[in-house]
């Protein structure tokens, strides 16, 4: 399973908010967490979304395939 440039970039922004928390001061802290979250949170649904995305595309290509090979057989 592959994840696209979506679901990594926001991976990739929750670490670096997680990275700079200890540099951050006390009072701003709520900042890189808050960002951390948000941009976990985008990075499961988008990766939900390429997950069932692959699913439905392979789906739908055994459909076709399928439908396809059908009408070939039913026309003279």
């Amino acid at each position: 399973m592959r994840f696209g440039r979506r679901p990594l970039f926001f991976l990739a922004v929750a670490v670096i908010s997680l990275l700079l928390l200890p540099p951050t001061p006390s009072d701003f802290r709520w900042v890189n967490l808050t960002m951390a979250g948000i941009a976990l949170f985008w990075f499961v649904l988008l990766g939900i979304e390429e997950v069932q995305g692959d699913r439905l595309t392979s789906d739908e290509t055994a459909h076709l395939s399928a439908t396809s090979t059908n009408e070939r057989e039913e026309r003279p």
